[in-house]
């Protein structure tokens, strides 16, 4: 129906306003459209708007001479300058905020079609031999089989998981027994096999595993969730990037994970655990952004083994406390290191006990000067009036009654509640609505004996010498280019003597320089090279070592300094 307008050699596109709207019996159903004249600049939105009548009208635009390009700008193009912008989780993009709902849409289908694409692939197989447990692998599968060969769990037959496992040396077994069987691809148990055994095992810590594989084991095919962590920025850039991913809402945190450290060549699961393992150095010690606090911003205080959420309300009010869980529940999902020194009674208020129960302790009160005023009750002698007077400020400014003759061991215990657990109540609930987003919640409720392996008490998480020297792989008697075995044995004994020497702190920064966090792996390799500083790479566990040390004091002080650069990426000085 573009019938009365003119053509004109000024512009390619008419925009012409219908002036009857409703089509009126005559006319065979035809009506003319007066073309809509242009200003000055062209066709503004404020023309558009009065001659569409604040769009009552009907307003076609008619192409006469080329057709519209509708190809859809790019998110940086200068249109969109002025609109405010988010990042994708997904891809590390900024994207204006009004397109990101369809962004996400397609930038998940494209993970989607990237994996049907990868599977899709059919080409000659050639194999390789795996350096770590000498099993032929498929050349394309070598780097992603390698990177956690020796870590991953044991794949495990029906019958295998059907039958308890009680002993430490009857899962070696079954380790030994999967390493031996040969195959071009490593083979996987159906799902369904280990679906229900988590809640039968006999052994905690071994449910917690099978419960961890069976959900990773459900997702694997789902698409990649990615992070970024810049290691060229300040410590609180890289702190709101990590606080961002995990107060994200509606995150599936069973999906695989992809890490990327940008400004770092590093890739692999060895960046993967340094992501891990800087998030939970971050609930353990404390957060450098200024949370109104005036200073680090610590979500858990108190002494060794009796940590409690901190009663900040600024921290509830900004849900840090969810975020703490999803990141607790993220990191044992991905068999990360754990979050240490709990108080047992908070453990208890998690698995939905009641407060009557917990078991409450004077070393689970946090303020020292609550903890004084508390710790006169506790004693047997008579208080004094002063004393009297400190206990009944403490409670009545939390609505308690007085201290009485009838009622001592009573507020005693009233007391300790309201410091440990009724302040704190908010933040537990918190922490359970993380720890359920991120899927851990059902293990900890239908399997409480499982706590002390997903929060464990802060003397299973020290580090001895002794049990990283029994994970060491040395150097063979294989004489490397420029590296003879003398010079080698010598590096090897240097490298003995520091692990036997060294403090605690400065065998976990030698361990995370080495696999990428806290924990040591099996088989932690160790090479003598020519090379001027030490390096590792953290996928295959391997610490290269320079050979030209010639005392102990120099390989000490140069080792001590490498390893203190972890945090701030890999093989960087």
């Amino acid at each position: 129906g573009a019938e009365g307008i003119p053509p004109s050699s000024s512009t390619h596109i008419f925009l012409c306003v219908e002036i009857i709207i409703y089509c009126l019996k005559g006319g065979s159903g035809q009506r003319k459209l007066t073309p809509l004249p242009q200003g000055s600049k062209g066709y503004t939105g404020k023309i558009l708007k009065t001659s569409s009548n604040n769009g009552k009208n009907i307003i076609y635009i008619v192409p006469l001479q080329e057709k519209i390009d509708t190809t859809p700008l790019a998110y940086d193009a200068p249109e969109f300058h002025n609109m405010p912008t988010n990042q994708c989780m997904a891809c590390g993009i900024l994207v204006p905020l009004q397109l990101l709902p369809s962004h996400l849409e397609s930038c998940q289908r494209d993970d989607s079609q990237t994996v049907a694409r990868e599977e899709e692939e059919d080409e000659v197989v050639c194999l390789e031999t795996c350096p770590i447990c000498d099993r032929p692998i498929a050349a394309e599968f070598m780097l992603a089989h390698a990177s956690s060969c020796g870590e991953s769990f044991p794949q495990m037959t029906s019958e295998e998981v059907e039958r308890p496992q009680t002993s430490k040396a009857s899962t070696s077994s079954v380790a030994e027994s999967s390493m031996s069987s040969s195959s071009v691809f490593p083979t996987r148990e159906p799902a369904l096999a280990i679906s229900d055994a988590w809640k039968t095992d006999k052994d905690p810590e071994r449910a917690a595993m099978l419960y961890r594989r069976y959900l990773l084991d459900q997702k694997e095919d789902a698409p990649t969730l990615r992070v970024r962590i810049d290691i060229r920025e300040d410590v609180d850039d890289q702190e709101g990037r990590l606080i961002s991913f995990y107060k994200a809402k509606g995150v599936d945190w069973a999906r695989p994970l992809y890490c990327k450290l940008e400004g770092d060549a590093a890739t692999g699961d060895g960046v993967k655990r340094h992501f891990f393992s800087l998030a939970m150095q971050k609930l353990q010690k404390g957060f450098l952004l200024d949370f109104g606090n005036r200073m680090a911003t610590v979500l858990f205080e108190g002494q060794e083994d009796h940590l409690i959420p901190s009663t900040s309300q600024v921290l509830v009010q900004s849900e840090l406390f969810t975020m703490a869980g999803r990141m607790i529940g993220h990191s044992f999902l991905h068999d990360g290191p754990p979050l240490t020194g709990i108080s047992p009674a908070v453990l208890h208020m998690l698995t939905g006990g009641s407060t009557d129960t917990a078991p409450i302790v004077l070393e689970d009160v946090a303020d020292m000067d609550i903890r004084e005023t508390i710790h006169l009750l506790t004693s047997a002698d008579t208080l004094t009036d002063e004393e009297i007077d400190l206990v009944n400020q403490l409670a009545m400014s939390w609505d308690l009654p007085v201290l009485t003759a009838n009622n001592h061991a009573w507020l005693l215990q009233s007391l300790l509640q309201h410091a440990v657990l009724a302040r704190t109540s908010k933040q537990v609930t918190q922490l359970r609505r993380g720890l359920q987003e991120a899927i851990v919640l059902p293990l900890i409720e239908a399997r409480p004996d499982v706590l002390p392996y997903i929060f464990p008490r802060q003397a299973m998480a020290k580090i001895t010498a002794e049990m990283v020297l029994q994970k060491i792989v040395w150097p063979g008697e294989r004489e490397e280019e420029g590296c003879p075995v003398a010079v080698q044995c010598t590096v090897a004994g240097y490298l003995r003597h520091f692990v036997e020497t060294v403090a605690e702190d400065d065998l976990k920064e030698l361990v995370k320089f080495w696999v990428g966090w806290e924990l040591p792996t099996d088989r932690m390799q160790v090479e003598v090279v020519v090379a001027e500083h030490p390096s590792s790479q953290t996928c295959f566990s391997l610490l290269r070592l320079p050979s030209h040390y010639s005392s102990y004091e120099h390989f000490h002080n140069h080792l001590l300094g490498c390893i203190k650069t972890s945090e701030f990426g890999f093989g960087l000085i």
